[in-house]
């Protein structure tokens, strides 16, 4: 029995250490903000679904690239979005609803797992808890339509 109950114990250590991060861990992984919170929407691929929910990783990577597109960025996730939106040359007139109860690490690591390819490539530069911070604190007024008047370029795009 002791050595069933020490492998079942190296079985749940391994299960918690793949799906970081486990109980604790003071930095979220990025898959796994975006696995909770993003992909049941977005997709698992984080292609989207044309015309319903649009692509994330070529707009979060153009953005990442302005500061005014940084800011956009963070308070889509913190205060979700209203408003009509051209995107790979499809219409988007959904709603996204504020992922109000995600941390500023846990904000900064969705943001950087999107702009990094899901992983795959780097981003620069990666967004931290600082720069969530400040950018939440330069909007004080945290409103979807608010939110989609900070989208850089033309009105809609």
């Amino acid at each position: 029995m002791p050595r069933q109950l020490s492998r079942s114990f190296c079985v749940a250590a391994l299960i918690c250490a793949a799906a970081a991060p486990c109980l604790g861990d003071p930095a979220p992984a990025g898959a796994t903000v975006f696995a909770n919170h993003c992909a049941v929407c977005h997709g698992p691929d984080a292609a989207g679904i044309p015309g319903s929910f649009p692509p994330l990783h070529e707009q979060v990577v153009a953005f990442a690239k302005l500061p005014a597109g940084r800011d956009y960025l963070v308070m889509v996730v913190t205060t979700g979005l209203v408003g009509e939106l051209q995107v790979g040359g499809n219409t988007y007139r959904g709603v996204m609803p504020a992922q109000s109860t995600l941390s500023e690490p846990e904000v900064a690591a969705v943001l950087n797992y999107l702009g990094s390819g899901l992983g795959k490539i780097k981003l620069p530069p990666p967004f931290n808890v600082k720069d969530v911070s400040d950018m939440r604190a330069r909007h004080p007024d945290k409103s979807p339509q608010n939110t989609h008047a900070l989208r850089p370029g033309p009105s809609g795009q």
